[in-house]
């Protein structure tokens, strides 16, 4: 048997740029999720007695969440990526690159807007935000 090389979570990490073309490192990530959906088109005809559907792929979307710590940084795309859920006029053109190795060679890269945050805050925990995005486009899985 063929020895695999698994990856784990702790081996992951993200990168972001609001202007679209230089990602940078998100300070404090703790996860991060990518739901990719294909939509489908039924291609069932009138009078098909097969008993079976007809299905064609459709537009693909995707949307997704990335948890970090908060931290206080200032000044760099950590800073960015947390107000960018805050600011109009956003027209989806953020750099996100969703990484699953610590080497930065394997990872899934896309533009895309913030669309939430959350910010959880527990008495006997860190202060965590979730930040949700969606995609605007392509995504390019180089993984």
């Amino acid at each position: 048997m063929k020895n695999m090389a698994f990856y784990r979570g702790t081996e992951g990490s993200v990168k972001f740029d609001d202007a679209g073309t230089s990602a940078a490192a998100i300070a404090s990530t703790t996860g991060w999720t990518l739901n990719v959906v294909k939509e489908t088109v039924d291609t069932t005809l009138i009078g098909d007695r097969t008993g079976y559907k007809g299905t064609e792929g459709g537009i693909i979307s995707a949307t997704g969440t990335v948890k970090v710590l908060y931290t206080a940084t200032s000044g760099d795309e950590t800073e960015a990526f947390l107000k960018r859920v805050n600011t109009t006029g956003n027209t989806g053109n953020s750099l996100f690159e969703l990484y699953t190795d610590t080497s930065g060679s394997k990872k899934i890269s896309f533009k895309g807007v913030v669309t939430g945050s959350r910010i959880n805050l527990d008495l006997d925990n860190l202060i965590q935000i979730d930040m949700d995005f969606a995609t605007n486009g392509a995504i390019t899985y180089a993984i």
